[in-house]
């Protein structure tokens, strides 16, 4: 595990072997290398001078770009019981926004470490062991102020980036993936497989789609018995195109209509896909779990 983030001419390669390191853009000429204590399963964030990382032991750690010191570090509070997705802090200006699997999301100053404020995205009324894992493995999200995150213990909330406060009463979705703020609405997918759209002022949930509609399936039976209910895992979304496009663990990437949720597109991988598509320059890149880099127009 682990990840990649480009900026300034480098990229930063966080690793789950303890280590964190800077290679050159243009060569791939390492620049360097910093050990760190624990391993590291989630992407790097670099912003202002720094890449920031976040540890299995729920520690955030930020190192200079240029030589690969260590800054700071602040540690949350450990939580061993976690998901296979890791997440990454959010910046903005001054301040980094991170995420932990005991559910806390803490706004810390980038320059200092110093903590601003924290949430706890918990439920009090969980109801079977799977639930009582508070991960916050999709990232968190940025927009116009407000801090949007989802806990797979089934809290999404929306929290202003100075006090921390939420913006309205948290709903209960639980999810593994990023919510999306696009215009004056939320986009949301559930860890079931639910695509739901949410006004961004208010916190009304204008519908809800099952993205799994179709698609459940029996698997690993014996002439009938003994079979186990399989459902698709969603990774996004996206918007591109005016199209919201997301992956799923069936390869295939889907495309829906943003304001009805209807599917307009389907391709197939050659493999299950457990990353959120990215686009660029009119082409949208999708990673399969063989190995596979496509590039689609």
């Amino acid at each position: 595990g682990g990840g990649v983030a480009v900026g300034g001419g480098k990229v930063f390669v966080s690793s789950g072997y303890r280590t964190v390191t800077a290679i050159d853009q243009a060569s791939g000429a390492v620049i360097w290398t910093t050990p760190v204590d624990v391993p590291i399963h989630g992407a790097p964030t670099v912003s202002g001078g720094r890449v920031f990382v976040v540890d299995v032991e729920n520690q955030i750690q930020a190192f200079d770009t240029t030589t690969g010191a260590q800054d700071w570090s602040y540690r949350g509070i450990p939580e061993p019981a976690r998901i296979l997705r890791a997440s990454s802090p959010a910046v903005t200006g001054d301040t980094v926004i991170a995420p932990f699997s005991s559910g806390e999301v803490v706004a810390l100053r980038a320059s200092t470490g110093q903590s601003l404020w924290q949430q706890v995205l918990s439920r009090t009324s969980r109801t079977s062991a799977l639930s009582e894992i508070r991960d916050i493995a999709g990232r968190p999200v940025i927009s116009r102020g407000v801090v949007y995150a989802v806990s797979h213990s089934g809290v999404l909330s929306a929290m202003d980036i100075r006090s921390g406060q939420p913006k309205w009463a948290p709903l209960p979705i639980a999810g593994v993936n990023a919510p999306l703020p696009v215009g004056d609405v939320v986009y949301v997918v559930s860890k079931d497989g639910e695509l739901t759209v949410i006004n961004r002022d208010s916190g009304q949930i204008y519908w809800t789609r099952d993205l799994n509609e179709g698609r459940v399936r029996q698997e690993g039976g014996i002439f009938g018995f003994f079979d186990r209910t399989v459902r698709p895992v969603w990774s996004g979304p996206l918007m591109a195109s005016n199209r919201l496009v997301l992956t799923n663990s069936d390869g295939e990437l889907v495309a829906f209509d943003p304001k009805t949720g209807v599917q307009t597109a389907s391709i197939r991988m050659g493999g299950p896909v457990y990353i959120a598509p990215a686009a660029y320059n009119g082409a949208l890149y999708v990673l399969t779990d063989k190995g596979d880099l496509v590039s689609i127009r």
